[in-house]
């Protein structure tokens, strides 16, 4: 089949947002026309229709979550929603009119998020949609296991740091950090004592402007993104800076702090570069264009009950736009939403994505971590948006893949006069692993995690989410906004 004829056969011309019926040529004459085709399967479901809220309004909610990486979280995000009302031609194929976002985040470890979101599909009634972040990220608490196939080994620690002491292999991750954190002897040109508790640590600082504009084709169901990215790192490493560490005789409560300061050891960042297998430890600006191409069939982008979606990116970074790194990042990702029941159960949602990722030439070790895609950015494989079992970034190289399988079930429903709660359950599986080249890829020895979480679309276009997840190495929650894919 060739692809004209795909089209033509999922695309049908539509004149307005209304499916034909009977009615009176009077009443269709009434209806809102669409000034350009848009295809019937990106038209929302009769359930999101009689739901959705017209008008402009807010949502937002204080942040509040606890993490062993980062400490206690606290802040705010808060929602601005323009609808326009059901009169409007693209009410019914629209999650919005254009959203807003702003973020203020910090935790008690010192870590900081803070970000202003611009999205607007169909800006001014045309068929491009423009999208722009603005974003500053500080963070102390970054972790660096490596880069390559060398992360995927099992962590592996000794006893109360004590190097005399048998190797412990397949750790947990609190294991693994509590052992770092005893205080040893020095080695050559070292102070008599030291400790390891920040080895897999470093401190960044990210200040970054992203920004997109996007052509729709085919009715929307194709769409051809262009962008760029302009950013800046700095790095900080922990060497040499005091830290108060366990005895290994007394443990961390018999002796006074000022007895257990020592100074941190070499960190493993800045072994790996010493010994030339990263760069870019000193930090630099990092500036990209970026291009894409997307295949859409979803009919609610923030909550899918049905669709595929497919994208393809391209990040370049060179000198001549300002970086200091010369590189390049490609991106192949997959989604799709399936609803097995949609007359009996329409919001049972069966939810896939899978995700492969290459970066070739000159990156900086920090750049390993970043995902571009054309709706949102996963950062390693580890955390939230990834691999939700294992800690952030635990697993970051040249070539990376992963995937994750959902099954979204609403289970119960709150309506009020000015709001909508939807209250859904949604039981997860995670798997991934990165290799030091793309042409290594395979099938074999992937990592995995699983869970439950707990959903909550408010206004169908805000979706707070509470995920738990378990892998042999840790035990994570997170709380956040939207789902992860």
């Amino acid at each position: 089949m060739q692809i004209g004829e795909l089209f033509s056969q999922t695309r049908a011309p539509v004149t307005n947002n209304k499916k034909l019926t009977e009615e009176t040529p009077a009443e269709v004459e009434s209806e809102p026309s669409l000034p350009f085709e848009i295809n019937p399967t990106k038209r929302l479901t009769e359930f999101d229709i009689k739901r959705k809220k017209t008008g402009s309004f807010f949502t937002g909610l204080p942040l509040l979550n606890s993490d062993p990486n980062n400490g206690i979280g606290y802040g705010v995000r808060v929602f601005y929603f323009q609808n326009k009302d059901k009169k409007d031609p693209f009410f019914e194929y629209t999650p919005y009119r254009y959203r807003v976002f702003a973020q203020y985040f910090r935790t008690t470890r010192d870590a900081q998020n803070h970000l202003a979101s611009f999205d607007a599909p169909y800006f001014l009634d045309t068929q491009w949609r423009l999208r722009a972040d603005l974003i500053y990220e500080r963070n102390p608490n970054f972790l660096f296991f490596g880069v390559g196939e060398e992360t995927l080994k099992p962590l592996a620690y000794r006893e109360n740091n004590d190097s005399t002491r048998p190797l412990i292999q397949n750790g947990s991750f609190a294991d693994y950090m509590d052992a770092l954190s005893y205080k040893r002897p020095g080695n050559a040109g070292q102070a008599p004592f030291v400790t390891d508790t920040k080895y897999n640590r470093y401190d960044m600082e990210n200040p970054n402007l992203n920004f997109s504009t996007e052509r729709s084709f085919f009715g929307g169901l194709m769409r051809l993104v262009g962008g760029a990215r302009l950013s800046r790192q700095i790095i900080r490493t922990f060497d040499g800076r005091t830290e108060v560490a366990k005895d290994p005789l007394f443990g961390d409560r018999l002796l006074p702090d000022l007895l257990n300061t020592v100074p941190n050891s070499t960190t493993l960042l800045t072994e790996e570069s010493q010994a030339g297998r990263i760069r870019g430890i000193q930090g630099g600006f990092v500036n990209t264009l970026r291009a894409g191409i997307v295949y859409d069939t979803r009919d609610f982008e923030p909550d899918p009950n049905r669709g595929i979606f497919m994208e393809y990116t391209h990040e370049r970074a060179v000198k001549q736009l300002g970086s200091d790194y010369q590189f390049n990042r490609n991106t192949a990702s997959a989604r799709f939403f399936y609803s097995p029941f949609p007359r009996t159960f329409q919001k049972l949602v069966i939810a896939g994505r899978a995700t492969f990722t290459q970066t070739n030439g000159e990156a900086p070790f920090y750049e390993y971590r970043n995902i571009w895609g054309t709706e949102s950015n996963q950062v390693g494989l580890g955390g939230r948006t990834t691999l939700r079992g294992f800690k952030p970034e635990r697993f970051i190289g040249p070539a990376m893949a992963f995937g994750n399988l959902e099954l979204r079930w609403k289970f119960a429903s709150v309506a009020t006069k000015t709001s909508t709660f939807d209250f859904q359950l949604v039981p997860f599986v995670d798997f991934g692993r990165v290799w030091d080249h793309y042409s290594r890829a395979n099938f074999k020895d992937y990592k995995y995690s699983y869970g439950l979480g707990f959903r909550i679309p408010w206004n169908q276009s805000t979706i707070i989410y509470f995920d738990y997840a378990i892998s042999r190495e840790d035990r994570q929650l997170f709380v956040n906004f939207q789902h992860i894919f």
